[in-house]
Parts: structure tokens; sequence; C-alpha cells
């Protein structure tokens, strides 16, 4: 079985430390970004120097159609994973009752669709 754990949002701040700490316990990591290729590059790096395997994959957690395309195509290239961590998320530093409907959109799209996609 693969020992292979894809951790989404892991390129920045909790994702990546996830990542890391799971590259320590012994798994090989599929480092997921959405748009930063350098920070997602810079995870993967310091996985390979703790002697994991890993790999990065781009999408938009918010996007089905894609999540869907890019995950099938990893997985017939690469097995299941063994593991999955949804850490992706955004925030909107507005009080709520101050947010834009599309602000809103964003943020439920991203923090709440993204588990299902």
């Amino acid at each position: 079985m693969s020992r292979d754990i894809l951790v989404t949002g892991a390129s920045r701040g909790i994702g990546r430390h996830i990542a890391i700490d799971l590259a320590n316990a012994g798994h090989n990591i599929v480092v997921h970004y959405n748009s930063n290729s350098d920070a997602a590059n810079e995870v993967a790096e310091a996985i390979q120097k703790i002697g994991r395997q890993t790999r990065t994959i781009q999408f938009d957690v918010s996007d089905r159609e894609k999540v869907r395309q890019v995950l099938e195509d990893d997985i017939e290239a690469h097995g299941a994973y063994y593991g999955v961590v949804c850490n992706a998320g955004i925030h909107n530093d507005s009080a709520f009752p101050a947010m834009e409907p599309d602000a809103w959109d964003s943020v439920i799209r991203t923090n709440l669709d993204s588990f299902y996609n």
C-alpha cells in the first residue's frame, strides 16, 4: 500500500508544518497548492531532505471539476492515497455584517465545499 498522504494547502502555514511532520513520521507527501508554486516547491525540497518522496499538485479546492480531474490523474499515475489532510482554507478579515456577498461565497466555497470536492 502507498504511504502517500495528500495535504491540501501544504505550501504555507499550518499545511506546510503538517506536511513536514508527516514526512518526519515516515510518509511520502503530495504537496497541494493553489497559486504559490515556489512555496510548494520549497516544502517539497524540505521533504526530500528528510528522505521522503514528494510531488506537488496544483488546483483550486473550490473548483469541483478541476479537483476531480487532477486527483483522478494523480491517483491513476501513483495509486490511491494512504491518507488525506484537508487543510486548505481562506479567511476574510472583515466582520460578518460587513462582508460582501462575493467574499462570503468565496470563503464558503473554499473552506466548506472543498471537503466535498
